[in-house]
């Protein structure tokens, strides 16, 4: 992450610890509660998808907040099957574009992830990552793995 955003988490740390016992047990409760109703949404049936919205909070960093999320998701009593959709077909489906996105199949875009692990048996095979198929060109685990480093050695850089 760039210096000055890491700043802005170290802020957001301090501020949050200010804050009076009370009002941070209140907001931990709190969790424990938006897991539960992400439950209920789930066995209703309401159509969910996975990502986060928390765009700018501390320790939220695009990506691999993701996978965090997940596990989240898992925690809140979701199945992988479950969890699987939320990031293929219910977005190609929210999105109005289930024809263009969100599976695999003849004549639909070649982008993908393709994984190690069976991501029905447990969410965390969506973090054994083999490769990536992006607009046509693959980029294996070690290409990934490439970028990452070169974006942690400049943080920031454009």
């Amino acid at each position: 992450m760039a210096p000055e955003e890491l700043r802005t988490w170290d802020k957001s740390a301090k501020k949050f610890a200010r804050l009076p016992g009370v009002t941070r047990n209140a907001l931990h409760n709190h969790w424990a509660a938006q897991l539960r109703m992400t439950r209920t949404f789930a066995d209703a049936g309401v159509p969910m998808v996975a990502g986060t919205d928390a765009c700018g909070a501390a320790g939220i960093i695009p990506g691999f907040a993701l996978h965090d999320e997940f596990g989240h998701l898992a925690e809140a009593g979701l199945d992988p099957l479950t969890i699987l959709r939320m990031t293929t077909t219910e977005p190609a489906r929210f999105l109005g574009e289930e024809g263009e996105s969100g599976r695999v199949a003849p004549g639909m875009p070649a982008d993908l992830v393709l994984l190690d692990e069976d991501p029905l048996r447990s969410h965390t095979a969506l973090r054994a990552i083999a490769g990536v198929m992006r607009d046509g060109s693959w980029w294996s685990r070690a290409d990934l793995d490439a970028v990452v480093e070169r974006v942690a050695a400049k943080p920031g850089a454009h």
